[in-house]
């Protein structure tokens, strides 16, 4: 074997594994399930308002005659606000993939093995939780946790959980 086939055989063995990965990253999205939040109308009013009245503030204090630092200090401080809420707002999903239930609330992130469900029951609680509605599902699992979601497929999330049945 010349040393220009061996790098050939390489380069072809590369574009192989390549296509393997690949393949085992669509068979594994094919496998994923993944549910929205549901978006109560009143919860994205307030986050739209509060948004807006971010907006208002940040354009006040950038055009204000206070001093320099406490325009930056406030204007980060709205920035952060704003970044957290519409990252909250945009980002709010469940995935059921590989046994585990994913939940995804901007930067925050639960994993929860399926099989440490023991319970999905409704709620209508006002404890905070990665959800966007009141329309709630309270999972109870491992050893008296719980944390509270709301899919905007209900039936199809608890089905996908394997609590179709509650």
């Amino acid at each position: 074997v010349s040393p220009g086939n061996s790098a050939l055989a390489m380069s072809e063995w590369r574009d192989s594994l390549g296509t393997m990965r690949t393949f085992a990253y669509i068979v594994w999205r094919m496998n994923e399930k993944r549910f929205k939040s549901k978006v109560d109308a009143w919860i994205a009013l307030l986050i739209v308002g509060v948004v807006l009245m971010d907006i208002v503030f940040i354009y006040i204090f950038a055009f204000s005659g206070n001093g320099l630092a406490a325009q930056s200090g406030v204007f980060l401080s709205l920035i952060g606000v704003l970044v957290l809420l519409s990252w909250l707002t945009l980002r709010t999903y469940y995935t059921v993939a590989d046994q585990t239930l994913k939940i995804v609330c901007g930067p925050f992130r639960w994993k929860i093995p399926i099989a440490d469900i023991h319970s999905a029951t409704p709620t209508r609680s006002l404890w905070s939780s990665p959800a966007l509605s009141l329309d709630r599902l309270r999972i109870e699992y491992g050893n008296g946790r719980r944390i509270m979601v709301s899919p905007a497929d209900k039936q199809g999330f608890l089905g996908a959980i394997g609590h179709g049945g509650n």
